[in-house]
């Protein structure tokens, strides 16, 4: 009896159902020559040729709250409001700051009377301070030169006199003496002429030797002490003298940088005034046209309005540089605006044609002419086109309109094309089919490729008219 090995039947029904797999997924095309287009197919929206945005750049002032608004689609006339805010706050603030604005002045134009009062007093100051040191400088010279040793001279004189003198009285005294001895009397009166002559003498010598003593107190006290005092104040006096030339001028030159800061403090608090006033005109919100409000801005070949839509509301806050409403003309003309990828940029020219088709109406074809808006590409990299019509476009159409535009970039008959997942790529930059064959397996040729539309691609050679591609 034989036994049967069940697990090698496992691989042989694995290729059986892999190549079932296989034969199950592959599919058949005959390559027939035909008609080839290559078409950029879009999708675009209606926006206005013309349009005011409406938004503020305030220069100080940020807070502004919306207490009412038109609402989308409202008809203005230009100067009519769009917006009402509350604007008691920088009403308030300008009040309080002409207020502060005019008591600034008033500082300003002291401060330029004491700075014309201090340029005047300087330059007398300098002047007197000046004067009274070459005085000074006169009155030591003088000392030096005059008093000090006419000084000296009057104390020695002094002395010298004192000495005379007490010389005249002891020769006074001697002649008495002598006259009396000759005469051998000694008379009272004469007794009280010579005691008078003795004490005459005693004097002149206590005289002499006070002169003296002050002499030498001079010579040696005083006179020195005067040297001092004159060396010290003239070394006090040009030292005042030196600070005085430089403070004084220090001083007149911080009242004017003073002056000047104030100055421009004044001209920043007027430019700052200014421009509060300038931002509360900023907030009547006046219609800059005739036209439709939009809410929004159209940009960049879009129509953005989120932000719109969240910010227009009551107590909502205006932020500054942001486009809240536009106004569109009513009679301006609409364009469709579209976005090519970089591979239609490749394939797209100038000013070509498109047949346009609105969403709203897809059973109507409407040509179109293009102009490429941006010659480089925006953040997404994509380029934006701009289509028009010289004719009239169907009633209805309006902002926010979307269609579909097609544009024929390249036409031909009779030429080759097969599907684009029949190509196989390879590492070598060669790209292959696989081909059946009337008999055996099939076999893969090498072709040469050309212009690609959607699933389509045209095939240059190696592939014959008829042949049957096996695709995946």
């Amino acid at each position: 009896m034989k036994t049967f090995k069940h697990q090698s039947l496992i691989p042989k029904i694995a290729g059986v159902l892999t190549l079932s797999a296989i034969t199950l997924h592959a599919a058949e095309h005959t390559a027939k020559a035909g008609k080839f287009e290559q078409v950029i197919k879009l999708e675009a929206v209606a926006l206005p040729e013309a349009g005011y945005p409406v938004s503020i750049k305030p220069a100080v002032w940020s807070a502004v709250k919306i207490e009412k608004f038109l609402p989308h689609g409202s008809p203005v006339k230009k100067g009519e409001k769009l917006l009402w805010t509350d604007t008691e706050a920088i009403d308030e603030k300008i009040k309080e700051f002409t207020k502060e604005r005019l008591k600034q002045k008033l500082i300003l134009e002291n401060s330029e009377l004491e700075l014309a009062s201090l340029i005047t007093s300087t330059a007398e100051s300098l002047a007197k301070a000046e004067m009274e040191y070459k005085r000074f400088l006169e009155d030591y010279d003088y000392y030096k030169k005059v008093t000090k040793p006419q000084n000296a001279s009057d104390t020695e004189y002094k002395v010298k006199r004192t000495n005379d003198f007490l010389s005249y009285t002891q020769e006074e005294l001697d002649q008495l003496l002598k006259m009396y001895e000759e005469d051998g009397l000694t008379e009272e009166t004469e007794e009280i002429i010579i005691k008078r002559a003795r004490h005459g003498l005693v004097g002149s010598k206590r005289t002499l030797a006070t002169a003296e003593r002050n002499a030498a107190y001079e010579q040696k006290i005083t006179a020195p002490r005067n040297d001092s005092d004159w060396a010290i104040s003239a070394e006090t006096k040009k030292r005042a003298w030196e600070l005085t030339q430089k403070s004084l001028p220090l001083a007149l030159k911080i009242k004017q940088l003073d002056v000047a800061k104030q100055k421009r403090g004044d001209i920043k608090s007027e430019e700052q005034l200014n421009d509060l006033i300038a931002d509360r005109g900023l907030m009547e919100f006046e219609s800059p046209a005739n036209g439709l409000v939009y809410f929004g801005e159209f940009k960049d070949g879009k129509w953005i309005n989120e932000s719109a839509k969240k910010l227009v509301r009551k107590g909502g806050e205006v932020p500054a540089n942001v486009t809240l409403m536009t106004i569109v003309p009513a009679d301006t003309k609409l364009k469709f605006n579209a976005f090519l990828t970089e591979k239609q940029k490749r394939l797209f020219t100038p000013e070509q044609t498109g047949n346009m088709r609105l969403k709203s109406n897809p059973w109507k074809s409407i040509q179109m002419d293009s102009t490429l808006v941006s010659e480089h590409p925006d953040l997404a990299h994509q380029w934006l086109v701009s289509f028009t019509s010289e004719a009239d476009l169907p009633a209805g159409v309006m902002i926010g309109s979307k269609a579909n535009i097609s544009i024929v970039t390249a036409s031909a008959d009779d030429v080759l094309s097969i599907p684009v997942n029949a190509v196989k790529s390879n590492s070598d930059g060669t790209y292959t089919l696989r081909i059946k064959m009337a008999e055996g397996d099939p076999e893969d040729i090498t072709v040469e490729l050309g212009r690609q539309a959607g699933d389509k691609i045209e095939v240059l050679s190696g592939l014959e008219n008829g042949q049957v591609i096996i695709t995946p």
